[in-house]
């Protein structure tokens, strides 16, 4: 716990924090600008629903992305991708959010692309 008040150490988290969340926003807006209502108020990750989930991660794979199927991740949630955003250049979000909408259409789609 020491740690944690050495000075910087807190300066530190902070900043991380905010570009974190400045990526995972630039993926959540990118999404939004393509109809794609998809899910992230914290964290490291997006949630985006899908109709199925193999054809959205294989899609994707095939344009150079690596998400994750949601299905280890959720509940009692449908079908979704989990993108994580740590390592996603703000500047890659636009390009990642069209790779997503050009793959099977998400179901959380909130109007046509």
């Amino acid at each position: 716990m020491a740690e944690l008040v050495r000075p910087g150490v807190r300066a530190g988290l902070a900043a991380a924090a905010a570009a974190y969340a400045e990526r995972r926003t630039a993926l959540l807006d990118a999404l939004a600008g393509h109809g794609i209502d998809a899910a992230g108020r914290s964290g490291l990750n997006v949630w985006v629903p899908v109709d199925e989930e193999q054809p959205v991660v294989a899609g994707l794979a095939e344009r150079g992305w690596a998400v994750r199927p949601g299905e280890p991740f959720r509940l009692a949630a449908g079908p979704a991708v989990r993108i994580t955003t740590a390592a996603l250049p703000v500047a890659d979000a636009a390009a990642l959010a069209a790779d997503v909408a050009a793959v099977p259409p998400a179901r959380g789609r909130t109007r046509s692309a």
